[in-house]
């Protein structure tokens, strides 16, 4: 088949959505003809990613971290008018990208499916969070009406059979680009404290501050310990400043963006507990790639990858608050043994 995926960005930009995106169009890739169009913060290019052919185009501005370019209506209208492909597939709910391509599908007669990401749009801000709901409750419905949809985890699905959507689940499988890296099992794990995601504004609901001042606290107590943060975006000043603040400079490395899977790799195997603090995550795929490269976990219950991945106190913890994240990580920071066993569990 000749399939074409729609996507926001597409890996190595991007978050969650975008590696998804990636692992689907590179399994895909292996007995059909994939094609992807996306938009980019960098310059527009084409280019191979493996057998894939990815275009990103520069979109004409950035709302809320969604990407609008008329150049990308026009050359997926173009693409698509030609009837070269069988099946389009396009990952949302971040507006535009896939409310264009489900039109254009309509228009032109080819089948669609639409991959789901999120519970919802909220983003923590009042204004981006009533139009969000205007768009889910109006344009939105136009897109996923007659659609194929599938959502990446079972909060996904819950969240759209309430609006009365009936979906099918594909959970995400670690990378390839991850799992096949071979590290040498000798590799020394240092006292520290991983955060893996986006550092924009756009991403606050990830709630990086919080673990920055509950490290602040727990490292008093245990001051060989580090806290290491893989990510960037438009708040990494304001995180860098709250770490200063909190005099932590010497305690707190901020990696910025690790596109090179064999330092990401490295990374999680010298790393001894993840930390995903996030009010929300649709599946939570750091968590997936922690428990790959075997450290504990420390979770918040509102990450859809909490139920079908934790079993708690054998491969991670569970929080609720800011104080039971604290006492959690005072508990197996005072405790090696327990951060020790738990790195010596089958892989899942």
């Amino acid at each position: 088949m000749k399939i074409l995926i729609v996507s926001p960005y597409f890996h190595p930009e991007g978050g969650g959505l975008e590696r998804y995106a990636y692992q689907m169009a590179r399994k895909l890739s292996r007995s059909n003809d994939v094609t992807v169009v996306c938009m980019t913060k960098k310059e527009s290019k084409t280019e191979r990613v493996g057998k894939i052919k990815v275009y990103r185009l520069k979109p004409l501005f950035i709302l809320s971290n969604t990407p609008v370019s008329l150049i990308f209506v026009i050359k997926l209208a173009q693409m698509i008018k030609k009837g070269e492909f069988d099946l389009i597939i396009a990952h949302t709910p971040v507006p535009f990208a896939a409310d264009v391509a489900s039109l254009l599908a309509k228009i032109f007669g080819i089948k669609i499916k639409i991959v789901y990401h999120t519970v919802g749009l909220k983003k923590g801000n009042t204004v981006l969070d009533i139009v969000g709901r205007v768009y889910s409750y109006t344009l939105e419905k136009l897109t996923l009406r007659n659609c194929e949809i599938i959502s990446v985890s079972e909060k996904v699905w819950e969240y759209l059979k309430s609006r009365g959507y009936n979906s099918r689940i594909i959970i995400p499988e670690i990378s390839e680009d991850l799992r096949d890296i071979k590290l040498d099992r000798n590799i020394k794990r240092e006292n520290a404290i991983l955060f893996v995601g986006q550092l924009s504004r756009y991403h606050r609901f990830k709630n990086l501050d919080m673990l920055i001042e509950v490290f602040a606290r727990v490292s008093k107590e245990f001051p060989d310990w580090k806290l290491w943060i893989v990510g960037d975006g438009d708040l990494r000043e304001y995180y860098e400043d709250l770490v200063r603040k909190l005099n932590l400079k010497d305690k707190v490395k901020f990696f910025g963006n690790v596109e090179n899977p064999e330092d990401l790799a490295e990374i999680y195997s010298r790393a001894k507990i993840l930390v995903l603090p996030s009010s929300f995550e649709s599946f939570g795929m750091v968590v997936l790639e922690a428990l790959h490269f075997r450290i504990s976990v420390v979770v918040n219950k509102n990450v859809g990858a909490v139920d079908r991945l934790i079993l708690p106190r054998k491969n991670g913890f569970i929080f609720d608050t800011r104080s039971e994240l604290l006492i959690i990580l005072t508990k197996l920071l005072d405790n090696p043994k327990i951060v020790r066993k738990m790195m010596f569990r089958k892989n899942l």
